[in-house]
């Protein structure tokens, strides 16, 4: 597992750097030995933000979320990113991601939750319930919609796949299957149990993009 490791009790090896759990999404482990391609110091939260976000949309994904965190006492970028599926009309990947930056190297622990079967089942619900709340308010529809996908990192993003109201932790007991649902699951229960190899720690730390 190279200068990461985490509690694989629960999950099943089934290569070198990629495990699966009960619900069958992989966490893969990557070691890059390479400067981080990060936007931003991880001290300048919003602008790491905004500038992932801008970044996740050229993809054509959308950035559910991203946090600065202390991951083995280390700062670490935590975050879910929703990507099209390759080749698919419909479904979404979710990737739930640790990043420990240094300053000419990273590792990366992810977590991929895929969209099966009936897909937009959450964002169809949410969608109806938030219609139904905000008309009560007065809004209209131009307003509605704009505000069902206004980033709160960045208003200004637009494309790809947006981030929108039925991204919101809250959901998530409503759905506890959806691929999103199971990617915060899994984040929550690997935080405490990620441990680095004290030589990575003890490399030069990230201080921005070159």
């Amino acid at each position: 597992m190279g200068p990461l490791i985490f509690d694989t009790r629960s999950w099943k090896q089934v290569q070198d750097n990629v495990w699966v759990n009960a619900d069958g999404d992989p966490a893969i482990v990557d070691f890059f030995d390479l400067p981080p391609d990060l936007p931003a110091p991880l001290e300048d939260l919003d602008t790491l933000r905004g500038r992932t976000a801008a970044h996740t949309v050229s993809r054509g994904g959308g950035l559910v979320e991203l946090d600065v965190i202390d991951v083995d006492g280390l700062a670490a970028v935590r975050q879910i990113a929703k990507l099209p599926m390759p080749d698919q009309q419909t479904g979404v990947a979710y990737i739930a991601s640790f990043i420990v930056p240094r300053a000419d190297c990273s590792v990366v622990l992810r977590v991929q939750c895929v969209e099966q079967g009936v897909t937009g089942i959450r964002d169809s619900t949410v969608l109806n319930h938030f219609m139904a709340e905000r008309s009560r308010q007065g809004m209209g529809v131009p307003e509605l919609m704009a505000e069902w996908t206004r980033h709160p990192y960045d208003p200004g993003v637009r494309g790809g796949l947006p981030r929108n109201a039925a991204d919101d932790p809250q959901w998530d007991a409503h759905f506890p299957g959806h691929p999103l649902s199971r990617a915060r699951r899994a984040q929550l229960a690997l935080t405490p149990t990620i441990r680095l190899d004290p030589r990575f720690k003890e490399l030069p730390p990230f201080s921005g993009p070159r």
